[in-house]
């Protein structure tokens, strides 16, 4: 596949400034991308005049713009996260036959991008809005330990700590406690937190640049999710479905399924002939 080297020159430079939240300068970023100064400061501020990227009026660092983080939320790209993803969500799924949801955050919501029920006759079915539920979720505790300080703060102050049952952490202290355990261990776990007999397990799935955006969790009635090796089991499914979303999120070149007839040089789709009038 022929590469526009300019293009992705430029794309490797706002892809590095993305990658800088505190900011960089035009020096360290061409230092970083092995390029001359005078070209990466123009490829930046070519980015600044089209609003992609900010330039901080006294310090000279950049900083990733409005018009990218809005670009970054257009209304189709849950969609298509969703489709990438899904098939590798069906397969965990039925490898543990246990109810599989993959979820993510967006603007302090917790959005179920795909949920795949449990083939067996006891089973969990997962609430479809689970932004107010989440402190009693595994998949909701993963992602609030790495929510940022204020977007934390917004969602509590919102939601609050409902009490479910008698195992849902309230506490606003305690909640923040368990969440480091979960940012230390590196995966999340419940049981009984949100309804009685009730666990789960869910592991992080990270972007391209390390950032957890989104979980894959699976629950399942307590008397089967409560010793080592079932937990393992349940861990080890999760964590490499998680790899593979990861992998597939990062990679992805697969065009959009259509249902029109296949496009001839130009993009228009072909005639499809049609059978004499009888």
């Amino acid at each position: 596949m022929p590469i526009v080297l300019t293009l992705d020159k430029s794309l490797s430079v706002l892809e590095t400034i993305v990658l800088h939240p505190e900011g960089i300068g035009t020096r360290p970023l061409a230092q970083k991308l092995g390029i001359n100064v005078a070209t990466a400061h123009n490829i930046a501020m070519t980015f600044v005049a089209r609003g992609y990227v900010r330039q901080d009026e006294v310090t000279r660092l950049f900083y990733p713009g409005v018009r990218l983080m809005l670009l970054s939320r257009h209304p189709a790209y849950l969609r298509s996260l969703t489709t990438t993803a899904r098939h590798v969500v069906h397969a965990v799924a039925n490898e543990l036959n246990e109810s599989v949801m993959l979820v993510t955050g967006d603007h302090g919501r917790i959005i179920n991008l795909e949920y795949v029920p449990s083939r067996q006759a006891l089973r969990v079915q997962e609430p479809e809005d689970v932004s107010g539920v989440a402190h009693g979720t595994a998949f909701g505790k993963l992602l609030l330990a790495y929510f940022d300080e204020p977007t934390l703060d917004t969602y509590l102050a919102q939601y609050g700590l409902p009490r479910h049952t008698r195992h849902t952490i309230t506490d606003p202290t305690a909640f923040r406690a368990e969440l480091a355990r979960v940012r230390e261990q590196g995966f999340s776990q419940t049981r009984d937190e949100l309804c009685e007999g009730i666990s789960a397990i869910a592991v992080p799935i990270r972007d391209p640049w390390g950032a957890v955006f989104a979980a894959l969790g699976a629950s399942a009635p307590t008397v089967r999710l409560q010793n080592d090796e079932q937990v393992e089991f349940t861990l080890d499914g999760l964590r490499r479905g998680a790899a593979e979303i990861e992998r597939l999120w990062a990679h992805s070149t697969s065009a959009t399924v259509s249902d029109a007839p296949p496009g001839n040089r130009r993009g228009r789709p072909r005639k499809v002939s049609q059978p004499p009038a009888t």
